[in-house]
């Protein structure tokens, strides 16, 4: 399988470890709403640290993660990125740098406005470049952090101004799908025969299944869609807005340092969200490397351990741009209890980190203790 990938560009070299990451764009292609191709612009950049011992350990001490967004809803998440890319409506570019989650979680600041396609590969190439120099083991939101945003921002330039641009890549044809089927999963699990219908489907449309940055399949269709799976049927306008989605990371059925089992918390989730019909997307990390982004949920479960117990720490109000606000805290097991608490509040004091209003509402949970920060 993996002589497969390769033979086909997919080797997962650059998929982790201190390297420069595959840089990952929206899929603009996709999206009606795309200012910009996404996907050529992430090409383009790429091109600069694939297969690039240049940027990989030992001579880069901690991973680069790069994202394009090809309008202002940012879908590629920009707050959580070490530099995330954001197409203005007027064909420019800002761009955020030093997000990331994790033990210490920072927000990305806008360092860039107004830019030029031209100039994205030297900011990108910038980025990873003053990480090396700094020899930042903790990634480069703590070189933000160091200097600050005037003197991170000249300290990049001087760089930027020795990179010369490539070439563009060829464009991607842009998909006019009538309809987007998206499937959800079970904590990021599909069986097999979920897999190949799905993969059938595909088939019959446009040939292909879109993979983004969510735990969900996307199939673009352009014929009528008879399946017995579980599916929200998406217009293409909507497509970046998700509706009681829930993401998590794999969790302690295979990730050593997880304390729980998000799969079986996201499955039991995912029911609560649709007896209640709720619309708010969560997102749940088995520990605190924060692989489930739960930094970033409309509501964020964060396991970690106290006094012998697991607990889930509860975020509300994050989004693609920010960090949500820390509530409290509750024992692990009861975070059924606590979805369908929030499922009965009104979802935009949620969406608008109403901590106060929460914590209220939260203290009828057994084991609940509010935030001191």
């Amino acid at each position: 399988m993996l002589k497969k990938l390769e033979s086909l560009g997919l080797d997962p070299r650059d998929s982790c470890g201190a390297s420069v990451r595959n840089v990952m764009p929206c899929p603009s292609y996709l999206c009606p709403l795309a200012i910009v191709d996404a996907v050529s612009i992430s090409r383009r950049i790429s091109r600069r640290f694939r297969h690039n011992p240049d940027y990989e350990y030992p001579s880069l001490p901690k991973r680069v993660k790069i994202t394009v967004s090809a309008c202002r809803k940012g879908c590629a998440t920009p707050g959580i990125m070490d530099v995330g890319i954001v197409a203005r409506d007027d064909g420019k570019f800002d761009v955020y740098v030093g997000g990331g989650v994790g033990d210490h979680a920072f927000q990305s600041v806008i360092l860039f406005q107004g830019v030029e396609e031209d100039r994205l590969e030297g900011i990108a190439i910038s980025v990873a470049e003053l990480l090396k120099r700094e020899k930042e083991k903790r990634g480069f939101k703590w070189v933000l952090n160091k200097y600050g945003i005037e003197k991170t921002k000249l300290l990049l330039e001087e760089i930027i101004s020795n990179v010369s641009p490539m070439s563009p890549t060829r464009g991607e044809d842009r998909i006019n799908a009538k309809m987007i089927a998206r499937f959800q999963t079970r904590g990021g699990w599909l069986n097999s025969s979920e897999v190949m219908e799905i993969a059938k489907i595909a088939e019959d449309n446009y040939g292909f299944v879109v993979l983004f940055n969510k735990q969900v399949v996307e199939v673009p269709l352009k014929k009528e869609l008879r399946t017995t799976l579980n599916y929200q049927l998406i217009d293409p306008f909507d497509y970046g807005d998700l509706k009681g989605d829930v993401e998590s990371c794999i969790g302690n059925d295979f990730c050593p340092p997880a304390i729980v089992s998000t799969s079986n918390v996201a499955e039991g989730i995912q029911k609560i969200l649709r007896e209640t019909k709720s619309g708010l997307n969560v997102k749940v990390s088995g520990c605190s490397h924060s692989c489930g982004r739960h930094q970033i949920g409309e509501v964020g479960l964060g396991a970690s351990m106290r006094e012998g117990r697991p607990k889930f720490k509860i975020y509300i109000g994050g989004d693609n741009y920010k960090l949500g606000k820390l509530v409290g805290e509750v024992d692990a097991d009861r975070y059924d209890e606590v979805i369908r608490v929030l499922s009965s509040i009104d979802e935009d004091k949620i969406r608008k980190g109403k901590v106060d209003e929460i914590e209220s509402f939260l203290s009828k949970v057994p084991s609940f203790v509010k935030s001191e920060d």
